[in-house]
């Protein structure tokens, strides 16, 4: 809660007891467990950031970077992302990423490696939240049925799967019927807020842009499950939700919006980008 009363006023749930004499130590503990979970929280993401960006995973990183920016980055220009391109690609990068290599096998999801490289490593607190990630739903593409604050009612264009989301930004410029692109994971930080959260900061799709890509994602889930029949809706979306990317980059060229930060000239970080060409240039 957010308007606790103090020690000595009556406790807000009408016992007619002083809040010290009644729920005042639950909340202290609350409180507690909310802190200690956020901190857990911003240490796994953190390191695992890190641990992604290790040189055991340069091929990993080259071959993805180009694949979910359909080509609008590459190695030679990865630095140029803007902060929130960069955290969208990381996601994607490190929890739903498959790697071929050029025998054909797969390799294990970065999480999954970091997960056995570190486990020992990590905190009683953060293994949990490795745990929890580890089996986290895909990244893919949620309608905005409604909302209210920072509760969003979400509907996911596969599956029709309803959730209810928390987002301390709320819903940001996105209106009801389109579609945010995200992960949605379970709360961890916001536990007593709503059940499920966003992973990182989300894109989305304008209402008139949306056109076919709920059919394109069909039509690819139903041609994957005849190749594998085994699998399951998530194991397709980690293979495949590039597709909304895509449609999404595609879309916004076609209504000439630039389709991502490096080649829009008035992008708000432009000192920032100015900076790192001049730092690019001095490593030369």
């Amino acid at each position: 809660m957010s308007d606790l009363p103090g020690r000595n006023d009556p406790c807000y749930c009408g016992s007619g007891k002083k809040y010290k004499h009644c729920h005042m130590k639950v909340d202290q503990e609350s409180t507690k467990d909310r802190l200690m979970r956020a901190a857990a929280v911003q240490f796994v993401r953190r390191d695992l950031l890190k641990y992604a960006r290790e040189e055991k995973f340069a091929l990993y990183f080259a071959a993805a970077l180009p694949l979910y920016w359909h080509d609008y980055y590459t190695l030679e220009t990865a630095d140029e992302m803007s902060e929130e391109e960069a955290l969208r690609f990381f996601d994607w990068y490190v929890f739903d990423y498959i790697h071929t290599n050029e025998d054909g096998r797969e390799e294990p999801r970065i999480i999954d490696q970091y997960a056995q490289d570190r486990w020992d490593d990590l905190a009683v607190p953060q293994q949990p939240i490795v745990t929890l990630w580890r089996g986290g739903m895909a990244a893919g593409g949620y309608e905005l049925l409604s909302y209210e604050g920072q509760l969003l009612q979400l509907r996911d264009i596969v599956t029709g799967d309803q959730y209810e989301v928390y987002t301390s930004g709320g819903r940001g410029a996105v209106e009801v019927g389109e579609i945010i692109l995200c992960r949605v994971l379970p709360s961890t930080e916001y536990a007593d807020k709503a059940e499920w959260s966003f992973s990182t900061t989300g894109a989305y799709i304008p209402r008139d842009e949306i056109g076919d890509v709920a059919a394109q994602l069909a039509q690819a889930k139903e041609q994957y499950l005849t190749q594998h029949p085994d699998a399951d809706h998530q194991a397709f979306m980690r293979r495949h939700n590039i597709i909304l990317i895509h449609h999404a980059l595609e879309q916004a060229k076609l209504k000439g919006r630039p389709p991502v930060a490096r080649l829009d000239p008035n992008r708000s970080d432009k000192k920032k980008q100015l900076i790192i060409r001049q730092m690019r240039r001095l490593r030369r």
